[in-house]
Parts: C-alpha cells; sequence; structure tokens
C-alpha cells in the first residue's frame, strides 16, 4: 500500500516564484502590449487585403490601413508607457522591455522574440515571468505575504505601523 501522505521535494529558494506587491501595473502593462499587438495583426491584415485584392476595389482596404497606422502608433505610444511603469520588485527594472544591459544567466527568451516579449508571452499563458537582469522568477497568482506592518495614509503620507 502506498503511503498517501508522501513528502512533497521543496524546490530550492532560487527556483521558488515570488509574489508580486502590487500586480495591477504587470496586468495593465500586459494588457495593453496585447491590445497594441492584435493592433499590429489588424494593420497587418489590411495590408495582405490590399496587396492580394483587384485594382477596382483597393479603395477600402486602403483606407483600413491608413486608418489603422494613427492606431496602431497611439497603442504603441500607451503600451510603451505601461511597460515603463512594470518594474521589477527586487532589482527596479523594466521586465518586460530590453535594453543593452547583461541579462542574468536564468534568464530566457524564445527565438524569434526578444527576453521582453517572451515575458509577456509567459505572463498571458501562465501568469509568471523570469526577470532577465536579476533572474527572479515571479508569480501573479500567489498570494503576497502578510508583513507585520500595517500601511496606510494619513495627513503626512504612507505611514507604516506595527500590527
Amino acid at each position: 500500500m502506498s503511503n498517501v501522505h508522501e513528502k512533497r521535494q521543496k524546490l530550492p529558494l532560487g527556483q521558488r516564484a515570488r509574489s508580486v506587491p502590487c500586480k495591477r501595473p504587470f496586468v495593465v502593462a500586459v494588457l495593453a502590449t496585447v491590445v497594441f499587438y492584435l493592433g499590429l495583426v489588424c494593420f497587418l491584415t489590411c495590408a495582405v487585403v490590399f496587396a492580394i485584392s483587384p485594382p477596382e476595389q483597393v479603395r477600402s482596404p486602403a483606407y483600413a490601413m491608413i486608418g489603422m497606422l494613427p492606431v496602431c502608433a497611439l497603442l504603441w505610444a500607451i503600451a510603451y508607457f505601461k511597460l515603463r511603469k512594470a518594474t521589477c520588485p527586487l532589482c527596479k527594472s523594466t521586465p518586460f522591455l530590453d535594453n543593452l544591459a547583461c541579462k542574468h544567466q536564468k534568464s530566457f527568451r524564445v527565438k524569434p522574440f526578444n527576453y521582453g516579449t517572451t515575458a509577456i508571452l509567459n505572463v498571458v499563458c501562465c501568469q509568471r515571468w523570469r526577470c532577465m537582469y536579476c533572474g527572479t522568477p515571479f508569480d501573479l497568482l500567489k498570494p503576497k505575504k502578510e508583513s507585520g506592518y500595517v500601511a496606510y495614509r494619513d495627513h503626512r503620507g504612507l505611514v507604516e505601523a506595527k500590527k
């Protein structure tokens, strides 16, 4: 008879995903980026329809393609600024935007994409990502730990007090 309460192997501390103190900037950034990607797909679809349509029916795809250019530019700007606001809780870098800084050896990417796009796709698929600069894994679904302090606002700003 097998033991029902078998001991589960705990992952080492470096491999366990951390919770995020404030999930909202990450969720908004990923949502804005996904909307931008959908707008980009719409623009590319209009371009393909424009390319394969007969010459006498070329006006409507052309108008749609011209109309999608400013929409895509606006969606890109919104997504870019939202991605800049989503910073890693540990190293304060932007885990969804690439720059020329050295990447952590534990960070990974899917080959046609960069590290930031891979992190966004990980959040969309499984609500987890790894910061490409400090290598720490994060989980959006993991509840944050209760600390011994309570934060509240008064006339002086943010104040922390023991429970």
